[in-house]
């Protein structure tokens, strides 16, 4: 979406009545149900996000590097098991769990918007509901100067190579050598790099 389209995209909302009462009432610092109810559910997700944040982690035992520079809106959980290196960067979005394995990202890692690196899957045997099964998790190992794309997903049980990238929206479901592109689902070895 271009400038000119996300400009007309907010005219078109401003254009809402609606809306446009709404931003009045907050403009005005005017109560209402709506507003009220709004609040409430920003409220809720602001302390979902702080709860979830780097700065929370650090706190709580999470080990990162010099220089982290991570954009809104990413979710840690696992603290006490992730430990990340220098000059790691993580776009908006991103989640990074740990269960019951470490989590290791090395220096120079960059993680596009939305990418995902989950430390723990639910067990699926035939018998039982998912989520009635114990989680299995696995420790995922991300060399230095590695770039995983926007969108991919890194599952328990994998290490990524030195020097390595991930394209956008991929799955990695097993090991990636050193200095190469992966990608697809699952993530195969594309060329080296």
């Amino acid at each position: 979406m271009g400038i000119l389209d996300k400009i007309k995209f907010f005219k078109r909302l401003m254009d809402d009545p609606e809306l446009d009462r709404l931003y009045c009432q907050v403009k005005e610092r005017k109560a209402s149900p709506e507003l009220a109810e709004l609040e409430n559910v920003l409220i809720r997700w602001a302390g979902f996000f702080h709860h979830h944040s780097m700065e929370y982690g650090i706190e709580r035992g999470m080990k990162v590097g010099k220089n982290p520079r991570v954009e809104p809106l990413v979710v840690f959980t696992g603290f006490e098991k992730i430990e990340i290196g220098d000059d790691f960067v993580a776009g908006s979005f991103c989640n990074i769990r740990a269960v019951d394995a470490a989590i290791r990202i090395g220096n120079q890692v960059s993680l596009g918007p939305a990418a995902a690196i989950i430390g723990a899957n639910h067990g699926i045997e035939p018998g039982a509901a998912h989520q009635d099964q114990e989680q299995k998790s696995a420790p995922i190992e991300i060399g230095d100067d590695v770039w995983i794309g926007a969108g991919a997903m890194v599952l328990p049980g994998v290490r990524i190579g030195k020097g390595s990238v991930i394209g956008a929206g991929s799955v990695v479901l097993e090991n990636i050598p050193e200095k190469v592109i992966a990608g697809g689902i699952p993530a195969r070895v594309i060329k080296s790099r």
